[in-house]
Parts: structure tokens; C-alpha cells; sequence
């Protein structure tokens, strides 16, 4: 079987992170900072790559078929890698949206097929599963094609509009709209739509030379992402007013100055593909950490078939268009546990050097132990960052259902562990 190769590599992180986040949270960036919302999205981006220092770190040590499942199978033990098992399984129930998202785009551009959006997102949906089903030689072509036209759609954006950008405001107004503080909100906030090349670390059992090549992609895939939100923040936060700007989604400040063509081109390319590359990022990754998990275990042995996995997850992923109902409340109540284990993942990994030291001295991205420390502290800083904002924006339904499913996992997977039924075969040899 065909290998992805770091450019392959690159493209699943650039098209997992660039998705309909950007398209419709940048407005919000603009109204918290105004113009400075391109620094913004740099520092966001940051911060979000700090929350993945054990990953990388982890990723150039060992090669592990599991994904980040197996990560947590090898340092935090079965019973917390039980419950990471079970997050994974439930996060995967998300991927309707995309389809509905895309379909709704068509839908904008066609409004004669709107009458048809359901049907459009089943055949999205239908189509997207099985180019992820068909293996390594097919999904690695078509997302390295949705890659590039998307860098040429949103290059065109930045053609059209930085000519068009008032670099000393309107009316005066301040490059910082609102302060520092604003600022910093805005770095946080901001950081939700620079997640996704996690997707990576699911991918080392198909990845050419991976203890080097899944952390390199997942930087590179970041600085390439930072950069071009750099350039979109730069228009979208320059070319109109304040008061225009912070309300309008970057589609909107697309139509104002593109030419009709270059505009459908960029919904087309920029926006859908955008989507699409996400899409497809997360569907080929989804898989090895829960084929593992039922290896290991924690899940059904028929889920150790990869192409069963796909199966089920296409059902739960037309559900929701068929009957209109959502599974994101049920996705949402992995948010607390999520925060948890990635806290004590980090906390814990600063054992890694000296329990595996063969390893480590092997490790690609090797560093003085003082350093892989204050990295590791840093990362943990900007989980905690990210968890308050997480928080503090969720309602007590979905909290209390989170601490329910927390202590659920927890039970279950100390039971589960007790009967003896799980081997950790995922970190077997390690």
C-alpha cells in the first residue's frame, strides 16, 4: 500500500485546520480587535499548537498504529485510555454537519436546487466516505487537488484585497479596536478555528518515515495555516469599516471585491473545498484510533474492520440529514472529560525522557530536558486557556450531562479493566 508522503501529509493538515471555522468566526475576531486581527490569528494559532507538544513529542518517539488513542494507552494507562476510547468513538458522531454545510453552499450559488439540499448532503456525504474508504492511493490524490485550489482561492482573495486595505483605518480608527484585552479574547477565541492537524496523528500507520514526518507536518501545516489567516485577517479586518466588518462573514467581504467569477470561484474553491479538505482529513483519521480501541478491547470486536467503521459512521452521519435531529449535544459532552485527560496528558508526559530513554535519544525532535520541561508547561497553560473558554460559554445542561458521561467513562472503564477482558495491544513491543 502506498505511503503519504510529507506533501500528502501537509495537505490533510493545511485542509483539517482551513475549514468553515474561519469563514464564519473571523467577523467575530474583527469585532472583538478590529484590524489587528491578523496579529491575532498568528498568536491563536500558537496557542493551539501548544496544546499538541506531547503529541509531537510522542509522535517522533514512537510509531504507533493507534493514533492518539495509543498515546494515551502509553502514558496515562488503561483506564484513562479507556475513557479517551469512548470520546473518540462519541466525537466522531459530528461529520453531518459538513455535508449540510457544503450542500447549503451549493444551495446559495443554485437556488433552484434548494429544495434538494438533503439530498445534496447525502450524496456529499456518500461520496466523501468513499473516497476515504478507497484507501491511501485515491483520498491522498483528491485532497492534495482540493488542497491547491483552495491555496489558489483564497490567494485570490488576498490579490483582490490587499490593494483594497486601509492601512491606517478608517476615520482613524485604532489599529487595536479595543484594547489589549479584546486582543487577548480574540487570540483565544480565534484558536477553535486553527484546530484540526491533530488529524495527523492518527495517520502514522500510513505515513512514510513517521516519527519524523507526522510532527514536521503538523508544524509545517500550522505555520502554512497561520500565514494564510495572517492574509485573510489582514483584508477582512481592513477593507471595510469597522461597523461592516465585524458583522460580515468572509463571503460577504469576498463578493465586495472580487469580480463575479473570481467570487464563485472562491465559494467554490475557497469556502466548499475548505470544508471538503476538513472533511476528508477527519474521515481518514478517524479510524486507526478506534480500530485500536476495539483490538485493545474497549469497543466491539467487528470495529476492528476498518471498512465496518466507515460504515457505521456514514449511518450515524445521514441520520441526522434524513430526520433532522443533531448529535451534537451528545459530541458536546465530551468537552469536560476531553479537558481532563488532556491536562493530566501533559502533566504526565513530562516522564516520557526518563521512562522510555532508548526513545528518547532516538526522538526526532530531541531538545535539553529543561526545554521539552517549559514546552510541556506551556502547553498545559494554553489547555487551561482554551478549556476556560471552552467553559464559559456552555450552558448547565451540557455541563452537568459532561460531568455525568465523565464519571460513566470513568466507571465503566475501571469495570471494564477489572473483568480483565482488555489487553493493550496497541502499545505492545513499546
Amino acid at each position: 500500500m502506498k505511503k503519504m508522503n510529507l506533501f500528502d501529509l501537509i495537505s490533510v493538515g493545511v485542509g483539517s485546520i482551513i475549514g468553515a471555522g474561519i469563514f464564519a468566526m473571523l467577523s467575530t475576531g474583527v469585532s472583538l480587535t478590529g484590524r489587528s486581527i491578523g496579529i491575532a490569528v498568528i498568536f491563536s494559532m500558537a496557542l493551539m499548537c501548544l496544546q499538541y507538544v506531547r503529541s509531537m513529542f510522542t509522535a517522533s518517539m514512537f510509531k504507533l498504529d493507534g493514533g492518539m488513542y495509543a498515546q494515551m494507552a502509553l502514558i496515562l494507562g488503561p483506564v484513562l485510555a479507556g475513557c479517551g476510547a469512548f470520546m473518540n468513538l462519541i466525537s466522531a458522531l459530528s461529520y453531518s454537519v459538513f455535508g449540510i454545510s457544503i450542500a447549503n453552499y451549493v444551495t446559495q450559488l443554485i437556488p433552484g436546487l434548494s429544495s434538494y439540499k438533503k439530498i445534496l448532503a447525502l450524496i456529499i456525504l456518500t461520496v466523501f466516505f468513499l473516497l476515504a474508504a478507497a484507501g491511501v492511493n485515491i483520498f491522498a490524490k483528491v485532497q492534495n487537488i482540493m488542497a491547491v485550489c483552495m491555496y489558489l482561492a483564497l490567494a485570490l482573495f488576498v490579490i483582490f484585497g490587499l490593494p483594497k486595505v486601509q492601512w491606517h483605518g478608517f476615520s482613524g480608527e485604532p489599529f487595536m479596536m479595543n484594547g489589549i484585552k479584546s486582543f487577548c479574547i480574540a487570540i483565544a477565541i480565534m484558536s477553535f478555528a486553527c484546530d484540526g492537524a491533530f488529524n495527523l496523528f492518527n495517520l502514522q500507520n500510513v505515513a512514510e518515515n513517521p516519527k519524523k514526518n507526522i510532527p514536521l507536518s503538523f508544524f509545517l501545516s500550522s505555520a502554512i495555516a497561520a500565514l494564510i489567516y495572517f492574509l485573510l485577517g489582514t483584508v477582512a479586518g481592513g477593507v471595510l469599516p469597522y461597523a461592516e466588518a465585524s458583522s460580515t462573514e468572509l463571503g460577504g467581504i469576498a463578493q465586495s471585491i472580487m469580480p463575479h467569477i473570481c467570487y464563485i470561484f472562491f465559494v467554490v474553491c475557497g469556502a466548499m473545498f475548505s470544508i471538503g479538505t476538513t472533511l476528508l482529513g477527519g474521515l481518514i483519521a478517524m479510524p486507526a484510533p478506534i480500530v485500536a480501541s476495539a483490538e485493545d478491547g474497549w469497543l466491539p470486536a467487528f470495529m476492528k474492520n476498518e471498512k465496518v467503521v466507515y460504515l457505521i459512521f456514514y449511518v450515524t452521519a445521514i441520520i441526522p440529514v434524513l430526520f433532522d435531529v443533531s448529535f451534537d449535544v451528545i459530541v458536546s459532552f465530551v468537552l469536560v472529560p476531553g479537558l481532563i485527560l488532556g491536562v493530566i496528558c501533559n502533566i504526565v508526559t513530562l516522564r516520557l525522557p526518563k521512562k522510555f530513554p532508548e526513545a528518547w535519544d532516538a526522538c526526532s525532535m530531541k531538545c535539553p530536558y529543561p526545554v521539552f520541561v517549559f514546552l510541556v508547561v506551556l502547553s498545559i497553560l494554553g489547555s487551561l486557556v482554551t478549556a476556560y473558554f471552552s467553559v464559559a460559554g456552555t450552558d448547565t445542561f451540557t455541563i452537568i450531562g459532561n460531568i455525568i458521561l465523565t464519571i460513566v467513562m470513568f466507571v465503566y472503564a475501571a469495570l471494564r479493566v477489572k473483568s480483565g477482558k482488555i489487553q493493550l495491544k496497541s502499545i505492545e513491543g513499546i
